[in-house]
Order: C-alpha cells, then sequence, then structure tokens
C-alpha cells in the first residue's frame, strides 16, 4: 500500500504567501511496517529534498519573508543554519513542481498521503502548483480526498498524548544521536517511523 509523506521548512507561517526554503517527500510502503525489514535510519537516504530558490520566489512570485522566522532560523544551531543557506543548485518553482512529478508518477498510485497538519503543508503544496499552473497535476496524484494528519493518526492511537512527536525507537538516545531538527527529510522519516512503530505494536503482538 503505497503512501507518500511531505514536510516543508519555510521563511514564514502565511501558507497564502511564505516562502518556501524546501521540501522533503517520502513514497513508502506501509505494508513494510510489519515485514522484517522496518523503515529505519538508513531510509533518510530515500526520502527526496527538493531545495527552492529563495530569492525568484521573492522577486518573480511576490513571496514574502517573515522577519520573526528569520530570528527563529538565526537561533539555530551551526549545521541547521547551512541546511537551509542559498546553494547554486536551488531550483525555480517551475522545476520543482516537474520534479516532484517525476518522483511521484514511478510509483504509481498513491493510496494516501501526509503531513504533519493539513492546515500547512498542503496547503503550501496547492499554492506551489497553482502558482505555475500545475494545481490540476498534482491533484491526479495527490487528491484532496486522500489526505492524512499523521499529528492526528498519532493522537486518535495513543488517546491525545502530552507529546505527540514521540520517540519512534526503543532505544531514545541512539535516536537523539541520529535525528536531526529542523530537517525536513528527518521530519518525515521520523513520522514514518512513528506510523511505523503504532502499527508494529497492533499487529506484531
Amino acid at each position: 500500500m503505497k503512501q507518500c509523506i511531505i514536510d516543508f521548512e519555510t521563511m514564514g507561517i502565511d501558507t497564502n504567501n511564505c516562502v518556501v526554503i524546501d521540501m522533503s517527500a517520502f513514497v513508502f510502503d506501509w505494508n513494510r511496517f510489519s515485514s522484517s525489514e522496518p523503515y529505519g535510519f538508513a531510509d533518510v537516504a530515500n526520502v527526496r529534498k527538493f531545495k527552492l530558490d529563495v530569492k525568484e520566489q521573492v522577486t518573480k512570485y511576490n513571496f514574502t519573508i517573515d522577519p520573526d522566522t528569520v530570528k527563529f532560523w538565526e537561533k539555530q544551531p551551526s549545521d541547521v543554519r547551512r541546511n537551509i543557506a542559498p546553494k547554486k543548485t536551488d531550483i525555480g518553482l517551475e522545476q520543482f513542481a516537474d520534479d516532484f512529478l517525476d518522483y511521484l508518477i514511478p510509483h504509481g498510485k498513491i493510496s494516501n498521503w501526509w503531513s504533519r497538519s493539513n492546515t500547512f503543508d498542503p496547503i503550501i503544496l496547492w499554492r506551489l502548483f497553482e502558482t505555475v499552473g500545475k494545481k490540476q497535476q498534482i491533484l491526479e496524484y495527490l487528491p484532496h480526498w486522500s489526505l492524512r494528519d499523521t499529528r492526528s493518526w498519532i493522537d486518535a492511537k495513543l488517546d491525545f498524548p502530552k507529546k505527540n512527536g514521540f520517540c519512534p525507537i526503543e532505544d531514545e538516545e541512539l535516536w537523539a544521536q541520529n535525528f536531526k531538527h529542523h530537517d525536513s527529510a528527518w521530519d518525515v522519516l521520523a513520522d514514518v517511523m512513528r506510523l511505523q512503530r503504532i502499527d508494529r505494536a497492533e499487529n506484531l503482538d
């Protein structure tokens, strides 16, 4: 059962006009959760990250940068700031749309797609595709009715815990040593592994 999960890093919280730093996407197989080879740290290499051109978004599309969000990023560790810094390989919106579709299409039918809070990432995704005139194309592969929210799913399964973003493996120290905060690739893998841990607990007892 093929699924897709996405996560954006941005320069603001207004979904209607914020500049996007990057988006990570991962097509995963739900059936692998209960297999003898579940998802793990190494799978972060299979997450596809799309790093976008910030300058183009401001000058060509009039997207905005929120000063408070800039201050947030400036307070992050140097490795986080390096990860989001502009690069020569950053891509424009039209290339992003084409590249993301090229990533999705070979995987075939996507049963469901996920984000952490569907009032943020999906709206930004739709806006970016609409901006370049390709919203209908993304809706063919990721329709609105197949969208799911990892936060709500986890909350419902665990009776609404105080901390939704729990450690998805038993060794919390090992997780802390490997997980990279504010990195969209690690964020999507983390939620896949959280879904997996709950699914395995329900089906492998």
